[in-house]
């Protein structure tokens, strides 16, 4: 499975990058953070998700900026896994099942406005 991540620093006029990298470099998968989305139905994941992929994603929730996303080859099984509440960090975790078998997928970004503390690494 080709796996990618990508910290996009706003999806706003990078959504033909994004669908061009997952097409060309053959991904199945391209993880995204700080997409600046802030709904789980935002156009702008819509636009960078190619024609035979899904996408999955935790928006923002307060402010701009963050988010994150997971885009992926659409014959896939994907199930999202339960987070308890995040402060410290956004993140998305998913299983995605093939007939290879079970990949977790866990993608995590941590706001440089949020100050490192103990908590984090609880």
């Amino acid at each position: 499975m080709a796996i990618g991540w990508l910290n996009v620093q706003s999806l706003t006029n990078k959504t033909d990058a994004v669908s061009s990298t997952i097409t060309e470099r053959s991904l199945d998968v391209l993880t995204l953070t700080e997409t600046w989305h802030s709904s789980v139905d935002d156009l702008r994941l819509k636009l960078a998700t190619p024609a035979d992929y899904a996408v999955v994603s935790t928006p923002r929730s307060s402010g701009r900026g963050g988010g994150v996303a997971v885009i992926y080859r659409r014959h896939m099984k994907c199930s999202r896994v339960p987070l308890p509440p995040l402060r410290t960090f956004e993140a998305i975790c998913i299983h995605l099942t093939t007939a290879s078998g079970l990949t977790v997928l866990f993608d995590v970004y941590r706001p440089s406005t949020t100050q490192l503390s103990a908590s984090f690494f609880d």
